[in-house]
């Protein structure tokens, strides 16, 4: 007849806590880096600043369009592409 062995089922519930006390901490470590990033972004207030202007009625509706599209995200994130893009060919 074979020897019994016998395990010793506390060791393997400290190995399975430390693995999971691992896991626990790199989650804490993500949240604190995620903390400290949204604490060092800027607002949109501090990225940007306000501009009046007009537009053509009809580029307001082809906007409104890409917007309703989901092409676009945000006006304002179409003015600036346009503006780099004017700016890359005639300034640089």
């Amino acid at each position: 007849m074979p020897k019994k062995v016998k395990v010793n089922k506390l060791k393997l519930k400290k190995k399975s806590k430390l693995k999971n006390n691992d896991k626990e901490e790199e989650k804490e470590l993500d949240l604190k880096e995620k903390l400290k990033k949204r604490r060092e972004k800027k607002s949109f207030e501090e990225k940007h600043v306000r501009v009046t202007t007009y537009l053509e009625k009809s580029l307001r509706e082809k906007m409104e369009l890409l917007k309703d599209k989901n092409v676009i995200e945000s006006y304002t994130q179409l003015v600036n592409l346009a503006i780099k893009h004017y700016i890359a060919k005639h300034l640089e």
